[in-house]
């Protein structure tokens, strides 16, 4: 695989194109200053659309653009659709939970206009619930029913005994209970993924350094790293204790040495174990102590950089960089990107991302 044209054109034009209500807003395009889109592991992503808030009005008067809300109000539905102009992306959808008005002296008045996805209903109110011998399948197929989605669940259909929801958020409790089994959640569209975190990828991209890579930093780091993760617990039922171990079951995409190998030659063997994680059974504790061995290890290298503005990016995403050296040269699995526009730098997309092996020296 190599390095893809962003563009079939020789120049890429990538200003992006808002929709307010599923219909492209010339007005708010034409308005736009700023655009800020960030997604996480976890899911969530948020907007931040900066727009210069002045018009003239058919009699020659300047006023505010957007006070009478007949356009942009609480509760409204946008997209952001980036990339190339000919052929652009959605990276966005949500509703606007958010109005930031600005007025700086001579640079005029602004407004910010934030929005959240869908997931935000899943947030908004806590609930006290005993769910008894559920699975991670069926919590996120009711909680896409609860906030109008459609979920896409691969997997994760164990059960996993009694479980307490103690005042806690419908979408902290999902995200914490796929943490523990490694497992990750994405709005795409009008669907929710849910799946475990080695089935995620959002498609393969390769970026080479001083092309579409404009920057890069890469920290490999011993410091988490460990050669066993274990947990223990006690069964009430059959007054008997249980314990678990994780070395490592899904590390991710790359190739090279591994941190635990690595740490071992290096430092030696450093055995981690968990003591605020409870289990019921050698199952969970197994299950448990792999998830937690498997972030940490997925963590040994890590990269943040900058690229030429790519709807690609994503979380989830495999991208192969190149022309950072053979230590550094892999495949990393992406953990956050941010996508941002301004009339300066026009479209970038910073991302961050982890693999588990270091190259050669």
């Amino acid at each position: 695989m190599s390095e893809r044209a962003l563009s079939s054109r020789p120049v890429y034009s990538a200003r992006p194109t808002v929709r307010i209500d599923g219909r492209a807003s010339d007005k708010v395009t034409q308005l736009l200053g700023t655009m800020r889109i960030t997604e996480s592991e976890g899911g969530m992503s948020s907007l931040e659309l900066g727009l210069d808030n002045t018009a003239r009005t058919d009699d020659g008067r300047t006023d505010l653009a957007f006070e009478d809300e007949s356009l942009l109000r609480f509760g409204t539905a946008i997209s952001i659709h980036a990339g190339d102009e000919n052929a652009p992306q959605e990276i966005f959808r949500g509703l606007v939970t958010g109005l930031e008005a600005g007025f700086e002296g001579a640079a005029g008045p602004e407004l910010l206009l934030l929005a959240e996805d869908a997931l935000q209903r899943a947030r908004l109110a806590r609930r006290t619930q005993v769910h008894v011998d559920t699975s991670l399948a069926t919590l996120a197929r009711e909680l896409a029913a609860r906030i109008g989605m459609r979920a896409v669940v691969d997997g994760l259909d164990a059960p996993l005994g009694l479980q307490v929801q103690l005042n806690e958020s419908d979408l902290a409790f999902l995200r914490r209970l796929l943490a523990s089994r490694d497992g990750d959640l994405q709005v795409v569209g009008e669907e929710l993924h849910v799946s475990a975190r080695k089935g995620v990828r959002r498609g393969t991209q390769e970026l080479t350094l001083y092309s579409q890579l404009r920057r890069a930093r890469v920290v490999v780091d011993l410091a988490h790293q460990a050669t066993e993760v274990t947990v223990t617990g006690w069964n009430a039922l059959t007054g008997g204790k249980v314990s678990g171990s994780g070395a490592g079951t899904n590390l991710g995409p790359g190739t090279g040495r591994k941190g635990a190998d690595v740490l071992r030659s290096a430092l030696g063997a450093r055995s981690e174990h968990l003591g605020d994680l409870s289990a019921m059974t050698d199952a969970e504790a197994r299950a448990l102590a792999e998830a937690a061995f498997d972030q940490r290890a997925r963590r040994f290298v890590c990269v943040e950089g900058t690229a030429e503005g790519n709807p690609a990016l994503r979380v989830g995403t495999h991208v192969s960089l190149r022309g950072l050296g053979r230590r550094y040269d892999n495949t990393y699995y992406v953990v956050r990107a941010h996508h941002r526009y301004d009339l300066t730098r026009g479209y970038e997309t910073d991302f961050e991302a982890e693999c588990a092996f270091l190259g050669g020296p």
